[in-house]
């Protein structure tokens, strides 16, 4: 059996998959906690508690895996020392102490003005260049890494020198292509005798074993690990993720994206151009909670949110209007532009109505993805998430928005079980060939 333990931002699970990819064994999902912090900018975990929960889940298996491969959130870091013991918080990707301000200005424009990059907050330089400020950094740290990177080298007992392309994008000033990083922000970020970043790594590459003998490869970013486990390799295949944001991700030999997509490597196959959104699943859960409170002001009297997602469904399925609502879902602003809003439009006297609503919400949603693709044609489609295998106003948007037959993905956590996979492949258990074989045993129209 092959696992792929995934290290999510609210919780952390696992899957095993067998060598021909036709038994699926998912562990208990344990929370992953948010810990108080010094600043309400800053968003922190526990690593040692991540670490604890990781060793738990390996050692409650039902047998010993033949491989283990770590994913999850990437863009966050966390210090360790001379022992590589963490001696920080893990600073996730949702930690925004970038935008601390200090003389009047930001530390991201700080940033920027020594730097010459802007960086979203949250990517590992940024935050790390925001601690140099607000001199957090731990005295005794030699260095800092991502969660995935130091939870594979505990596991191993080696701090790690080398990682994934999927990983070390999320530092920040990382170029996909030559696969190194922006020198001249290096020299100006690491600074107080911190260890200079990780370097590349062969796709597929064993980074060492457990106590045990378990082989365990080099950690890959969530996306990548969800994309390769989950999509057939091939030009213009895509990948739709509606959770609680959004993310439309498509293979291609091009290095040149579209405004507002960002360049990943995929492994050894070429890379994927990826789109994000703030909202999405958020979008439509934010709709509920205004027809709870409605429900709540005309009755005086509760209702539950399942309640509300059938009667949801059941309202735009029996809508009759004649004129479409739109929705624009930017309730959260843009990964560009936070300070966007959304909007409700076109609404007239005849379609002011509460299937038009949530109809013209899934609509938004999907269109939002849609528009990062363009023109660019799409080979396959494939979807995960919990909103798509639910609810079947979301796919028959995306076929209707794409104009393309859609497949949806029946595994919980795509990411896990793609990390299974590459454990599988990278140790030889699986050929690379299989591997269209297994994701058709776990796929549906």
């Amino acid at each position: 059996m092959h696992a792929g333990i995934d290290i999510g931002t609210t919780h952390i699970s696992a899957l095993l998959m067998d060598r021909e990819g036709k038994m699926l064994i998912s562990s208990s999902s344990y929370a992953n906690r948010r810990i108080r912090s010094t600043h309400p900018l800053m968003y922190e975990q526990d690593p040692n508690e991540i670490e604890r929960i990781v060793r738990e889940i390996i050692s409650d298996f039902p047998e010993k895996p033949e491989s283990i491969v770590i994913t999850g959130q990437v863009h966050g870091i966390t210090y360790y020392d001379s022992q590589n013991s963490a001696i920080s918080p893990h600073a996730t990707w949702l930690d925004k102490r970038s935008e601390i301000e200090i003389d009047g200005k930001s530390i991201g424009e700080h940033f920027l003005h020594r730097t010459g990059r802007a960086l979203p907050a949250g990517y590992g330089f940024i935050t790390h260049y925001a601690n140099t400020l607000l001199d957090t950094i731990p005295e005794e740290a030699v260095g800092f890494t991502g969660i995935l990177e130091y939870i594979t080298g505990r596991l191993i007992g080696t701090p790690l020198t080398l990682s994934d392309p999927s990983c070390l994008g999320t530092m920040g000033g990382f170029d996909p292509v030559t696969k190194r990083f922006d020198e001249r922000m290096i020299s100006e970020v690491l600074r107080n005798g911190i260890s200079t970043p990780l370097e590349s790594c062969a796709s597929f590459s064993i980074a060492g074993y457990t106590d045990e003998g378990v082989p365990v490869l080099f950690p890959v970013g969530d996306n990548q690990a969800g994309f390769f486990g989950l999509v057939k390799e091939g030009a213009g295949s895509t990948l739709l993720s509606i959770g609680t944001s959004g993310q439309i991700s498509y293979l291609s030999d091009s290095t040149e994206v579209s405004e507002g997509m960002e360049l990943r490597n995929l492994l050894d196959a070429g890379y994927i151009h990826v789109g994000a959104t703030l909202t999405s699943g958020k979008a439509y859960e934010n709709l509920k909670s205004f027809f709870e409170s409605v429900y709540e002001g005309l009755t005086g009297e509760g209702i539950s949110g399942e309640e509300v997602f059938t009667r949801m469904k059941r309202a735009a399925d029996e809508d009759a209007s004649p004129e479409a609502m739109s929705c624009s879902p930017l309730f959260a602003g843009t990964r560009r532009d936070g300070s966007l809003k959304g909007s409700y439009s076109q609404i007239t006297l005849n379609n002011f109505t509460m299937g038009q609503m949530v109809r013209s919400t899934v609509d938004g949603i999907v269109q939002e993805l849609k528009d990062f693709a363009g023109e660019t044609p799409l080979f396959e489609l494939v979807a995960t998430g919990s909103a798509v295998r639910k609810n079947h106003l979301f796919r028959a948007s995306i076929e209707r928005i794409f104009q393309k037959e859609l497949y949806v993905s029946q595994i919980d956590d795509g990411a896990a079980f793609g990390a299974a996979l590459i454990g599988a492949i990278g140790t030889g258990a699986v050929q690379r060939e299989e591997k269209d074989r297994i994701i058709d045993l776990f796929r549906s129209e």
